[in-house]
């Protein structure tokens, strides 16, 4: 498992893509809070997860290693870790991708598979 620096290319350089699945998660994982805490509070809890991922476009670099996803010398996975959420996310030399949100009950065997 590579643990070393990666070289990030400038962010003019780099693409940020963030995937259906994030975007499907997120909304789902809205549309509970909303049903269980209301409005306010599952729009406030979209807004923060969102500041975290923007973010990540500037410092790739901010957030931890997975601990469940093995990186590589070409791909790091990193976790943005909010209340009991994990942001997955990819990094490489020319791109960022935000994978998947998922909660930190999920099975680690589950999480290390995400891709």
């Amino acid at each position: 498992m590579g643990t070393g620096t990666l070289e990030i290319k400038p962010k003019s350089e780099r693409r940020f893509v963030v995937t259906r699945r994030f975007k499907t998660k997120l909304n789902e994982i809205q549309e509970i809070g909303y049903q269980l805490f209301g409005k306010n509070v599952a729009v406030s809890f979209r807004e923060k997860i969102l500041e975290r991922v923007v973010l990540v476009k500037e410092f790739p670099e901010m957030y931890p290693l997975s601990r469940f996803i093995p990186s590589t010398e070409k791909k790091q996975y990193r976790n943005i870790i909010f209340e009991k959420y994990y942001v997955v996310y990819s990094v490489t030399k020319t791109t960022i991708r935000i994978i998947t949100i998922i909660h930190q009950a999920t099975n680690p065997k589950t999480i290390g598979k995400i891709r």
